[in-house]
């Protein structure tokens, strides 16, 4: 029979005449973890061992009594062979010496494959002397395969590691009832504090956060702690520095209890995201000013074409002065130049900056060319009307000059030989199709007898502008002439509107 010693753990054994193997195999043969007994001689000569150890050590149906531990399990070659033969025949030696149970690990022990190659395994290992008339004659080795969960855990380190290194992300644990922080060197750091200055508390660096920022920072943490485990924790905030530059810093937890203490803990990352913000600010500064002087130079030439516009009119008042059928034509001509340089003047001035290139709102541009052109028609509102759906339509700028002087064309043409006025105004009217189509058209009514003689399809200057630019853009032009009333539609398939970018919102 068998006696243990409640106080150490070691088997004493008291039978006279059974021998020693049946005894072992009587109390340990259906235990759940693996059993080894040997001696504690030079070989540490294998005695017995449970099915369990059998399945562990991948060595079922191998007979193993009588052989030395390490010839039955033989160790690797390098290095960790030789820190597990040594952590074996240092817990035997330290049993032999003190009389007491060692526990070792985890610790690394490989085993060879049915291949013929070492394979990583970790154990947990616990040593008991095993006495018999208070001599100890044997030694029980009990073990734990522990590999994945050593390797899984060496496997977070490196993450931790690389992620810190790499990322400037740290982790930390943090106790709200004691206030106890356990972080990562690299938080005090991002809040500046030399190495063990900030000691383990979390009140010093609370102390640093912004002021604006505090409050928000206080109250995500009584949410957290307030809602269910695994709901995740965010904190963005700014570190003011005795330095006098500021860090800005993203934290990311959630709550979980502690397996040492049992106590709920909120666990998590430090990121700092001070180059990546100062980026931000920099890239930000740089569109606004980018925009600035995109902004001036548009005003800029717009402001060139109204001298030109100026100029324009100072001739034709000249040539109206002269009078006369060679004046007359001039004047004409010069009036066409002028509204076609203040179509593109127009646009410039409803250029907007948007992503990467410059914008145009369709609906304030044309408001802004009928606006020009009845008031160089010296047209009442109600002569001229414009309808256009609410949504927004923008263009690209070089797209926006192709299309307002086609429109330019179209308008004054319209007025031209329209003879508009409020019972027979001038329509223009915008529109998008189902598939995405830019339908605008543009009609007179009540021509004069001359005008209803017009041949649409004249070859004038005004009508080779029309037609170029509409190639240029990839539009057509349609007309068509119904009684007095002639109607002229420009079809053209939308952009795709370009992504907003992070600067811009």
């Amino acid at each position: 029979m068998e006696t243990r010693c409640k106080m150490t753990g070691d088997l004493h054994v008291s039978q006279e005449t059974t021998p020693l193997t049946d005894i072992l195999a009587l109390g340990f043969e259906a235990v759940p973890f693996a059993a080894l007994f040997y001696l504690p001689d030079d070989k540490l000569t294998l005695l017995w061992r449970n099915s369990a150890h059998a399945v562990m050590s991948g060595s079922v149906g191998a007979d193993i009594s009588g052989m030395g531990m390490f010839e039955a399990f033989p160790p690797s070659a390098d290095a960790e062979g030789s820190d597990a033969v040594n952590f074996i025949r240092s817990a035997t030696d330290a049993i032999m010496r003190t009389g007491k149970s060692q526990e070792v690990g985890p610790t690394r022990f490989d085993l060879l494959s049915d291949e013929g190659h070492y394979v990583e395994h970790h154990w947990q290992m616990h040593f008991a002397p095993i006495r018999k008339d208070g001599e100890i004659i044997a030694i029980l080795q009990t073990a734990r395969d522990v590999t994945e969960a050593t390797l899984t855990a060496r496997l977070a380190q490196s993450h931790r590691r690389a992620a810190t290194s790499t990322a400037s992300v740290a982790y930390f644990s943090y106790d709200p009832v004691t206030d106890l922080f356990l972080r990562h060197d690299a938080i005090d750091a991002m809040f500046g504090f030399a190495p063990d200055e900030a000691g383990p508390y979390a009140a010093p660096f609370f102390d640093r956060v912004h002021p604006e920022d505090i409050a928000a920072v206080h109250a995500e943490v009584a949410r957290v702690l307030a809602a269910p485990h695994g709901e995740i924790a965010s904190f963005d905030y700014r570190v003011p520095l005795p330095s006098g530059e500021e860090r800005f810093v993203r934290i990311r937890g959630e709550i979980a209890t502690d397996p040492v203490d049992r106590r709920p803990k909120l666990v998590g990352t430090f990121v700092d995201l001070t180059d990546i913000e100062t980026a931000r600010r920099d890239l930000q500064q740089a569109v606004q000013v980018r925009e600035a002087l995109v902004v001036e130079a548009n005003h800029r030439i717009k402001n060139s074409l109204q001298i030109a516009l100026s100029l324009l009119r100072l001739q034709s008042s000249k040539l109206m002065m002269a009078g006369g059928p060679a004046a007359d034509r001039a004047r004409e001509a010069l009036r066409a130049v002028e509204s076609r340089v203040r179509a593109v003047a127009d646009v410039h001035a409803a250029i907007q900056i948007d992503d990467d290139v410059a914008q145009i709102d369709l609906l304030t541009l044309f408001n802004r060319l009928v606006l020009s052109t009845r008031k160089s028609a010296e047209l009442p509102d109600a002569a001229m009307v414009f309808t256009h759906p609410d949504n927004v339509i923008r263009l690209r700028s070089d797209t926006a000059i192709a299309l307002s002087l086609m429109l330019n064309e179209l308008l004054t043409n319209a007025i031209k030989y329209g003879g508009p006025r409020e019972t027979a105004p001038v329509t223009l009217d915008l529109g998008i199709t189902g598939d995405g189509v830019l339908e605008i058209t543009v009609s007179n009514a009540d021509l004069n007898a001359e005008a209803s003689q017009l041949d649409i399809d004249s070859t004038g200057t005004g009508e080779r502008l029309v037609q170029q630019f509409a190639a240029q853009i990839g539009a057509t032009i349609d007309r068509m002439k119904d009684g007095k009333r002639v109607v002229a539609t420009i079809t053209m398939p939308l952009e795709p509107a370009p992504p907003v970018s992070e600067a811009a919102r």
